[in-house]
């Protein structure tokens, strides 16, 4: 979706987070393309993530949800739950951030990342990452230049997949 160079970058963006909520709610799936880093190596740029509505029971610690706030939509994995006296929380982060966010409140969850589809092929969001993928997690965490690197080479890769042609025969 290309966005209208006469609406500004936040007010899009809230718009995006309210019409996802909305999907949700009515449809109770939602499939939309990954922009950021945050989740790396788990999800990539590019990847789509498909999200179904969930309500907050529903939730575990490990699962990757859907949250909508500050007019932004962020997925990121559960790393805690708390009960508090009004309604319970979630603690998110993403798999390559240094911190958590700021807890999740149920009216801010939106859905839970069932799973992606990465060219073509359909996988699944695991609650725990393999050693390799924590290995990796923790690089990119600590090394904003190793992120660019391997998104980069991410995009060369995807970039030579794609230029491939079927044999004719």
């Amino acid at each position: 979706m290309r966005q209208d160079p006469a609406v500004p970058a936040d007010i899009a963006a809230a718009v995006k987070c309210d019409l996802a909520g909305e999907v949700l709610r009515s449809f109770g799936n939602l499939r939309f393309g990954a922009t950021g880093w945050s989740m790396l190596p788990a999800i990539w740029p590019g990847d789509t993530l498909v999200v179904e509505r969930v309500i907050g029971d529903q939730v575990q610690v490990g699962e990757v949800v859907l949250v909508g706030r500050d007019g932004r939509l962020c997925a990121h994995r559960v790393v805690s739950r708390a009960e508090s006296l009004e309604s319970p929380q979630w603690t998110t982060q993403g798999d390559a951030m240094p911190a958590p966010d700021r807890p999740v409140i149920e009216a801010e969850l939106l859905g839970r990342v069932s799973h992606l589809i990465r060219r073509g092929n359909c996988i699944s969001v695991t609650a725990e990452l393999s050693v390799v993928a924590k290995l990796v997690a923790k690089i990119v965490r600590r090394c904003f230049p190793a992120a660019r690197a391997l998104v980069y080479l991410h995009r060369m890769v995807q970039a030579s997949e794609e230029s491939v042609l079927p044999c004719q025969g």
